[in-house]
């Protein structure tokens, strides 16, 4: 079994990716200081969390610009602790708090690793932010159908 995670308090939860146009792989990544985890999963994956985010957060009292962290990089090196299959969100409304739980892709012989992330509004906001903006990094769409065009050639199978 993998290692699980779980933060309460974190001063770092980006995404982000490495590799070229194409071949990109996503990267969730959250901690502090000296002890980050880093989990790959999908370029889906990562907008359907930003998009449910932006949802929940717009139910959250206004957001203080200070209280948004400026620094949403990857922190190198960047090596996955394990691949994500599921991804949950909740709103702590009492605390202002969102809770993301993110599950282990594993085989069904092996039991599944957990990470349980507590985020502050101002992290959320930047997440989206930094989502949006890695998710629509990516190669350009095709004008026909609206798929990604091959990142060698901007070929289309549509073109036939």
């Amino acid at each position: 079994m993998s290692q699980s995670f779980h933060f309460g308090d974190l001063q770092h939860f980006t995404t982000g990716t490495v590799g070229p146009s194409g071949q990109r792989i996503f990267y969730l990544q959250f901690g502090n200081p000296g002890d980050l985890a880093t989990l790959q999963l999908e370029k889906m994956q990562v907008r359907a969390l930003a998009d449910f985010l932006h949802q929940l957060i717009e139910d959250v009292e206004p957001i203080s610009p200070d209280e948004i962290p400026l620094v949403l990089d990857l922190v190198e090196p960047v090596s996955p602790d394990w691949i994500v299959s599921s991804i949950g969100v909740a709103f702590e409304k009492e605390k202002s708090e969102f809770v993301v739980v993110a599950e282990e892709l594993i085989d069904e012989n092996t039991e599944a690793a957990m990470a349980q992330i507590h985020l502050t509004p101002g992290q959320v906001k930047a997440f989206i932010s930094k989502a949006t903006e890695v998710v629509s990094a990516g190669r350009p769409p095709c004008n026909y159908c609206g798929e990604p065009l091959n990142y060698a050639d901007a070929w289309c199978p549509c073109f036939n």
